[in-house]
């Protein structure tokens, strides 16, 4: 019997090999996809969950990390009303379509607690800050007019300037505390200065792109984040990014009526505008959240309500009327307090985990799962980002890949950790 066992061992441990030669390549390609195509993401998302969960089955497979019951339990929980609230929907077979996105959060936990080689794990930071680096140069083109843009503003190849300048932030602030933060995946200089490269450009890009949610959102999520750590690199990364902000405000015009904007358009601006138009899709949020505040109005349903309440006269005619433009309140509206209530202890649950990752072991991961998740938080205040197929897909790989990482101060990374009992 022992013989049969170690032969199983054996042969399970080659599979592993194999498997993760495989997932090497697909993650890989799924990091390039976050910024160049959608298909991408559900193709090499599908193929690498697979192979993940192929590898979590194996005999022999020893998970060395695992992820916290109450955030397990709350991901379950918000699948679970996500079905619930899609059924409730008059719109419910595109409701139900929508939710193949969430396949993203499997994906995320699957590829935190894997016992990737080190070498491996850093092969697809280095794909992943890459692309991101390619696809803000792709930006930065467009802003001059070298590259051909479908908006007036900057958006790589993304669908939207908001969505290409959020992504971008994950891998900027990542970037940076990296950079700040001694780890033990970039160590030499060569690959401190990469990162200072990685965060320089992509910074550059997001402030070109003149998306105000994400500069609003990135300088509080470092500045709390790096706190946790150390409070005087807070404060000297936290004023070189007002410094450089300021710089390009200072030489630009455009980037300049752009900041001011962000005070002057809530009392400057009409329905028509974007802010006003955000204004009343709140509005009529609450209304919706008022008429059905226990289970919400159903997924899916938002956009007809909302046209519903237009001709009616509730709120002012709107150009723009797919989402609530806040998490929060697009939740409120499709799924009541339930859902608001699962989300936030959701988002709660995640920063709590990401505190005890860093109180426990000086994890620099835990700061990334805090900085990603208040990049989320912050910036869902004016756009409904978890929504979105590809914001989710970013945000739930960087929390995967990212997540397991231990500064030099620390015994290791998650990833020393072998699959196969010896």
């Amino acid at each position: 019997m022992g013989g049969f066992e170690h032969m199983k061992i054996a042969i399970g441990k080659t599979v592993s090999d194999r498997i993760e030669n495989i997932l090497l390549f697909s993650l890989a390609f799924f990091a390039i996809s976050i910024f160049f195509t959608k298909t991408g993401i559900s193709v090499f998302g599908v193929i690498s969950t697979l192979l993940l969960l192929i590898w979590r089955f194996l005999p022999g497979y020893k998970q060395a990390v695992f992820l916290p019951k109450p955030v397990l339990i709350l991901s379950v929980l918000f699948i679970l009303d996500l079905f619930v609230s899609a059924y409730m929907s008059e719109n419910s077979r595109w409701a139900f379509s929508e939710l193949r996105k969430y396949r993203h959060l499997l994906i995320g936990g699957l590829l935190f607690t894997a016992p990737l080689r080190n070498e491996y794990r850093k092969a697809i930071i280095t794909v992943f800050f890459l692309s991101a680096a390619f696809d803000a140069g792709v930006g930065i083109l467009q802003y001059f007019d070298i590259f051909p843009k479908g908006y007036d503003r900057p958006h790589g190849y993304a669908t939207h300037p908001i969505l290409y300048a959020a992504d971008l932030a994950f891998v900027c602030s990542a970037a940076t505390l990296m950079f700040v933060i001694p780890n033990k995946i970039f160590t030499t200089v060569k690959e401190r200065l990469f990162l200072l490269i990685i965060t320089l450009l992509t910074f550059a890009a997001i402030v070109l792109s003149q998306s105000r949610g994400v500069w609003i959102a990135l300088i509080p999520a470092c500045a709390i984040t790096l706190f946790l750590h150390d409070r005087k690199k807070a404060f000297v990364v936290t004023s070189l990014l007002i410094v450089l902000f300021g710089l390009f405000f200072a030489t630009n015009s455009v980037l300049k009526q752009r900041a001011s904007s962000i005070v002057t358009s809530i009392y400057t601006e009409n329905e028509t505008g974007s802010t006003g138009n955000r204004l009343e899709l709140w509005k009529g949020s609450l209304i919706i959240f008022r008429e059905s505040p226990f289970g919400g109005t159903g997924y899916g349903d938002f956009e007809p309500d909302i046209k519903r309440l237009i001709r009616e006269g509730e709120i002012k005619n709107l150009h723009s009327t797919v989402y609530a433009h806040n998490i929060f309140l697009q939740m409120l509206a499709t799924r009541g307090i339930i859902g608001f209530t699962i989300l936030t202890t959701l988002f709660a649950a995640i920063l709590k985990w990401g505190w005890n990752e860093i109180r426990t072991s000086g994890s620099i991961g835990g700061s990334i799962i805090i900085l990603s998740t208040l990049l989320t938080i912050i910036g869902g205040l004016t756009e409904n980002n978890i929504e979105i197929h590809r914001f989710l897909a970013a945000y739930c790989f960087t929390l995967g890949v990212l997540g397991p990482l231990r500064s030099t101060s620390s015994e290791g990374v998650h990833s020393t950790y072998r699959v196969f009992i010896a």
